[in-house]
């Protein structure tokens, strides 16, 4: 995909999961296999981030897995890679891998930067490399002022992706700003998406999300979620959200929340014969049975392709 004509960035975007085999090495023909899942599901990009156990791979695996996805997926979506480091020059140096790989979009978290420096590392990163940014607001990273000011002087920032606590509030308040100052982005149309696995995804496309970044195993409720509130169908949204997706949510919470999610989506796509595996490099328990046994049944009963592959 051409990096000067990056595709928008709208719709379901998974975070794919890492696929290891039993000793902890990458898979890649899992690889494939969920690239191809979430393809045909309906995803309208491909993501590595926090949920992929990015943090875990070293540097040649980075370049392993986003080298195979691009190849893979040739052109079809937009591959968006999480290059975010604890240090200006790490995250840039990342950021230039990424772009030689063929990811086609680098999302940044700043932490630990704020303020001005989180608005000169979206500057410094637009002025080396030329790959197109999305910025990551997790957990307050920046108020709204701070985040369009980095997305107005970054020339390369495509996308914002808010997944903090007051995120359908912050989402509107960015959204607003942005409409207000689009002159300051001529030939530029720079998207909101949410995160944190959709747990407010109505509110946030009401707010004006265009889209969501979640795990990937119902990545069509999540898609048909968003293509509701696209043509003003919000009650019909409302419904999927309600009856496909907020079960795995509640699920997942119940498991204990945070990365158990992780081991939950890779636990179901093992099930589906997409995964080899369920390992994780991350440690994180298993999510108990009865809660996996309340997973099997909702998914049963729903009408998405992983239930279709779990037949």
């Amino acid at each position: 995909m051409n990096k000067e004509k990056l595709e928008t960035i709208t719709g379901a975007v998974p975070v794919l999961v890492m696929p290891f085999d039993n000793d902890g090495i990458i898979d890649e023909v899992s690889l494939h296999h969920q690239i191809d899942f979430c393809l045909a599901a309906g995803a309208k990009g491909i993501a590595f981030g926090i949920g992929s156990e990015s943090d875990m791979l070293t540097d040649a695996e980075r370049i392993q897995v986003w080298t195979l996805a691009a190849k893979h997926i040739d052109g079809q979506r937009p591959l968006v890679a999480a290059t975010s480091h604890a240090s200006r020059e790490g995250t840039i140096a990342l950021t230039c891998l990424a772009g030689e790989c063929g990811v086609d979009c680098a999302m940044v978290n700043p932490q630990p930067f704020q303020r001005e420096k989180l608005v000169r590392l979206f500057c410094d990163l637009s002025q080396r490399v030329e790959l197109p940014l999305m910025i990551q607001d997790v957990g307050q990273n920046a108020s709204v002022d701070v985040l369009v000011q980095a997305a107005q002087q970054a020339g390369r920032v495509v996308a914002l992706k808010i997944e903090s606590p007051d995120a359908p509030d912050k989402i509107g308040q960015v959204v607003a700003e942005l409409q207000a100052r689009k002159l300051t982005a001529v030939g530029r149309q720079i998207t909101v998406l949410g995160g944190a696995n959709g747990n407010h995804l109505p509110e946030e496309l009401g707010r004006g999300s265009v889209g969501t970044i979640p795990f990937p195993a119902i990545i069509d409720a999540y898609q048909m979620v968003c293509n509701c509130f696209q043509t003003g169908n919000t009650a019909g949204g409302q419904e999927i959200y309600l009856q496909c997706i907020v079960p795995l949510l509640r699920a997942a919470a119940a498991g204990g929340g945070g990365n158990r999610s992780i081991w939950m989506h890779k636990a179901i796509l093992q099930r589906a014969g997409i995964l080899r595996t369920a390992y994780c490099r991350m440690d994180i328990a298993p999510v108990p049975d009865w809660i996996m046994k309340n997973v099997w049944q909702h998914l049963a009963e729903a009408d998405l392709l992983i239930s279709r592959r779990l037949t």
